[in-house]
């Protein structure tokens, strides 16, 4: 198994975003999850939604049970051996050995970025520089 805890967040990652509705569902994203769950994962609802004048996450919840997504906890790790270990509460950040959000950008991503960008101002540089036709 490669993840023992996933952490999934629901608009725009299991369904298009269109908060405070609920948008159709993604399914290769839906069926990637279950299939994480098969293997044995622990799926993680890890989500904004609250309920108050209208149960939103209640209703991410009655849409993971729809789609058949094997949700462990909700908004938190009962798992979460850190807290008791170092006396840290719950936390405000659901741990889990993967965090899947469409709003998720990954240390490697913006080192990739930034390489391309390093790399753009520098041919820009180069080329100004060595440019026969600069006066």
């Amino acid at each position: 198994m490669d993840f023992e805890t996933i952490a999934v967040d629901f608009d725009g990652t299991l369904c298009e975003n269109r908060f405070p509705e609920i948008g159709e569902p993604k399914p290769l994203v839906i069926e990637y999850i279950k299939w994480k769950a098969a293997a044995g994962a622990k799926i993680i609802l890890h989500t904004c939604r609250e309920n108050g004048e209208r149960p939103l996450l209640q209703e991410a919840i009655d849409f993971c049970n729809a789609q058949e997504i094997p949700l462990y906890a909700v908004n938190e790790n009962p798992d979460n051996q850190f807290s008791e270990q170092y006396g840290t509460g719950t936390g405000r950040k659901v741990f889990a050995d993967l965090y899947i959000d469409d709003k998720a950008v990954t240390p490697e991503d913006i080192e990739k970025e930034m390489s391309m960008e390093k790399l753009r101002q520098n041919l820009t540089s180069m080329f100004e520089k060595s440019n026969p036709f600069k006066k």
